[in-house]
């Protein structure tokens, strides 16, 4: 079991989550720009997604997901207090001894600002393209991960008669923070038994959170490390909130339907993907107060501190009111919801 040290400071984090770290309204040089913009807004992190063969799922102005390893390394560059997460690299699609030099290269680059999020699963068409047996992938899943972790430690690494050191090592000691991205109540135990964090994904209806959520902390997770994924998109109003963002909520909840995301357990009901249900149960939106407010309403239920908001929405929103909603939300929401846990531990 892995321990890391929690956080002193009663802050808020705020993170943002997507296929090019919540900031995928341009597929182009600017991605490095907005990383920039993210961090002088105050933004705790960026997670990137890995996935494969998108064309036909966001066909929108050519936006598509991007290798999130090389994606980092410039982000990274680019940046000087920013975290950068995966959420999530697929284990079972990369070489072990090729992933841990990776890792690790991005983690003395920036000065142990990663956070490695990963997942035991994968999409079944990119095992069959991968050629690797889906049984073969969930089996192995520990055994590489444990390689990994031996690969970061000091010494060398057995293989078959030979020995050999892995290069370079991480900055963050004993490995930078491991997350486990899941659907499954199973797995959220299984993280917090080994000491890592889960990452609750913001494509998950609340019901289905709030169980990863118990299972996780039943199990003696800090609920505190989780990243909690949510829609989020912020204006001047509450009106003006819905006006803009509503013919988004209906590509997206129209995509998602025709996908069938809702037919994979854990993940979403059909119900979900209705819009009106969809933006209000699955987005979080309105004025800088009401967001404000609905944020600390997820902290005072499930003891959240870091919300990772799904910003981009996929892709689908327009870059200028990507522009605006994330300066609200740096700018007004953040600190609203940081003085608002400060004072009640003042008062």
């Amino acid at each position: 079991m892995r321990q890391y040290m929690k956080s002193a400071a009663p802050t808020f984090r705020i993170g943002l989550s997507g296929c090019a770290g919540g900031l995928e309204a341009v597929s182009s040089s600017r991605l490095l720009d907005l990383a920039e913009q993210a961090e002088a807004l105050g933004f705790e992190g960026l997670w990137l997604n890995e996935e494969h063969f998108q064309g036909s799922i966001v066909e929108v102005e050519g936006r598509r997901c991007l290798s999130p390893l090389v994606l980092a390394s410039a982000m990274l560059a680019r940046t000087r207090r920013l975290r950068i997460g995966f959420s999530v690299l697929l284990l079972a699609l990369h070489h072990p001894v090729r992933l841990a030099e990776e890792i690790a290269t991005l983690d003395v680059i920036s000065d142990g600002r990663v956070d490695f999020g990963i997942s035991r699963g994968a999409n079944p068409r990119y095992l069959e393209v991968y050629g690797i047996d889906p049984e073969t992938a969930n089996v192995s899943f520990q055994s590489r991960l444990q390689f990994l972790f031996e690969a970061w430690q000091d010494g060398k690494v057995p293989f078959g008669e030979n020995s050999y050191s892995i290069e370079p090592k991480p900055v963050q000691k004993p490995h930078p923070p491991v997350f486990i991205g899941t659907y499954t109540e199973e797995t959220a135990a299984w993280a917090a038994r080994q000491g890592h964090a889960i990452i609750c994904h913001g494509i998950t209806n609340m019901a289905n959170q709030r169980r990863m959520m118990r299972a996780f902390k039943d199990a003696g997770g800090d609920v505190t490390r989780v990243p909690f994924g949510r829609f989020v998109y912020v204006s001047e109003t509450d009106a003006s909130a819905r006006e803009e963002l509503w013919p988004t909520v209906l590509k997206l909840a129209g995509r998602l339907k025709g996908f069938g995301l809702f037919n994979r357990k854990g993940i979403l009901t059909e119900g979900d993907l209705d819009p009106e249900v969809f933006y209000r149960e699955m987005v979080i939106a309105g004025s800088p107060e009401t967001c404000a407010r609905r944020f600390l309403e997820l902290h005072d239920e499930l003891g959240i501190t870091y919300l990772n908001a799904l910003s981009a929405f996929f892709g689908f929103l327009p870059f200028d009111l990507l522009d605006r909603s994330l300066t609200l939300l740096g700018r007004e929401v953040r600190p609203r919801v940081e003085q608002a846990l400060i004072s009640r531990l003042t008062a």
